[in-house]
């Protein structure tokens, strides 16, 4: 036999020792079944809970098959008790990188959310996730050092870490919805897992530790330069009131309106029902909403068929409309916020401006400029996307500042009813019908859920309406859908399979709603 294939027989022969066994499977995955015990009790709900919960079972069995195999080689070996040799193996500073690659996504979690997020809340999030990824590359490695291979245990720590933190873009990829396919996420950990440890165990670490950094960087520099629309204009370049700081600012209707003031001032509410769309889109879906377009006719309102929306997201669209114009003069959420051009014309013809809203997403990240705005600001963003990480799913009705819609509707109608020295002007966005749960994936009910919610936007709208008429007959008001409910399609994917985990389309909170184009009318 060659020395090469007597290398490779002397080489593979330690995989069938006893105490390599015990040591490098039977207790990391005893190891690794602990791990996702507690995640399945402690993770909040969504696809890594799930994933915990239903592959415990499973590291417990192999756990069992491993401690067999382990015993049974032990007993046909000549040695009268086992003997498991002490672990001379240690924890090297360079290991340290290894940190790099659970941290990845972490990475590209914050660029494409950086609008929402200030350099402490940036510092807040990536400090947890070190201490996450600490924890279990290189604390409990260390700690158990003496009853298992700290090699094993570290690379299993890695490759559980970036599995767990990596969840959310696997789950943007297949279009998971509360829970994923195990028959995807364990390839990827056990594949992440045997790669390193064939490499480091090879003596290759160094090649190991040069590719993470290799990919910790290209990754993050994709997501840097990669355009994204939303961000691209720095906050600071409006830092203060949009109109009053910027008098000469390009914009057509501040130009047609100049300096002349209105001859009368009635209350304006413009009223945005999420997700609705008009008639003549509804019919695509099997769904005849005619009697709620009648009941508007009949109230006086002037429909405009053949009208869609400029954008296929509630802030895309809204704040265009709110600036009119396709620029957004700073940040993307800064008209739907209170400062955007309409707003401010508006107020400087005496309005008060209010913006009611159910959900705090409109001015997440945000100062609202409203003269009053609901719902206040209470959460923490850095806490948000966290938890959307640890949950495995960036959701675009996850929100710290949500209200229950019995407040949200009380408010609203609470400022139909006021009566006010000033003029109004009410900005708000109900959260009826809605749309489908913007996986990429429709429910096989989703159409049907839709209808349902459809009816429950149509008693609402009447009852503002009706609302508003008997207490305000001179009032504007402006009905309207943001955009359609995606009903139809599957998400538009930037990279293959091929391409994970290190996928360069990353969740973010601020572009979540769809990028379907065909069915995503508003009104």
């Amino acid at each position: 036999m060659s020395k090469k294939g007597s290398a490779f027989t002397q080489y593979a022969s330690k995989f069938w020792d006893a105490g390599f066994i015990f040591s490098n499977g039977f207790v990391p995955l005893v190891v690794l079944s602990l791990y996702l015990i507690l995640f399945a009790y402690l993770l909040p709900d969504g696809v890594n809970k799930v994933f915990a919960h239903k592959s415990w079972k499973y590291t417990i069995l192999l756990a069992g098959v491993a401690g067999m195999v382990s015993l049974v080689l032990f007993r046909s070996s000549k040695r009268r008790r086992p003997v498991i040799k002490k672990q001379v193996e240690k924890i090297t500073p360079s290991d340290l990188i290894l940190l790099l690659l659970p941290l990845m996504p972490v990475v590209q979690y914050i660029i494409p959310n950086r609008e929402i997020l200030s350099l402490a809340q940036i510092a807040y999030v990536l400090g947890i996730f070190f201490a996450f990824s600490l924890l279990f590359v290189v604390l409990i490695p260390k700690l158990l050092g003496g009853a298992a291979s700290t090699q094993t245990l570290m690379l299993l720590g890695v490759a559980f870490s970036f599995t767990i933190l990596n969840m959310a873009s696997l789950s943007n990829q297949f279009s998971w919805f509360e829970k994923g396919s195990l028959r995807f996420q364990w390839p990827f950990l056990s594949g992440i897992f045997i790669a390193s440890w064939f490499l480091y165990d090879l003596n290759y670490k160094s090649l190991l530790h040069l590719l993470i950094v290799v990919l910790f960087i290209s990754n993050s520099a994709v997501q840097i330069f990669t355009p994204h629309e939303d961000t691209d204009i720095s906050l600071t370049q409006y830092p203060d009131n949009l109109l009053a700081q910027n008098p000469g600012i390009d914009n057509k209707l501040v130009e047609l309106v100049g300096e002349r003031t209105p001859s009368s001032t009635p209350n304006i509410y413009l009223i945005i029902y999420d997700g609705y769309a008009q008639n003549e889109t509804m019919l695509s879906y099997g769904i005849d909403n005619r009697a709620q377009e009648e009941y508007l006719t009949n109230a006086g309102f002037i429909l405009y068929p053949h009208t869609y929306s400029v954008a296929a997201y509630s802030i895309e669209t809204m704040s265009r409309v709110l600036n009119a114009s396709t620029d957004y003069y700073g940040v993307s959420r800064r008209a739907v916020s209170g400062d955007g051009v309409v707003q401010n014309l508006l107020k400087s013809f005496g309005y008060r401006t209010y913006g009611i809203f159910q959900f705090g997403w409109f001015s997440r990240g945000i100062e609202p400029s409203y003269d009053y705005s609901l719902p206040e600001k209470r959460g923490a963003v850095a806490w948000l996307v966290s938890e959307a990480i640890l949950t495995g799913e960036f959701r675009f009705d996850q929100d710290l500042d949500d209200i229950p819609r019995e407040e949200y509707l009380a408010a609203k109608r609470e400022v139909f009813s006021v009566s006010s020295n000033s003029p109004i002007f009410l900005y708000t966005h109900s959260s009826y019908p809605g749309h489908s749960q913007i996986s990429g994936k429709c429910l096989p009910n989703e159409t049907e859920l839709f209808e349902q919610n459809l009816q429950r936007a149509n008693i609402e709208m009447q009852q503002d309406v009706d609302l508003i008429i008997d207490n305000d007959p001179e009032a504007i008001i402006i009905i309207a859908g943001d955009h359609g409910p995606y009903l139809t399609l599957r998400f538009c994917r930037m990279c293959s399979p091929l391409f994970l985990p290190f996928c360069f389309k990353m969740p973010a909170f601020w572009m979540p709603e769809s990028n379907q184009k065909r069915f995503s009318p508003g009104r």
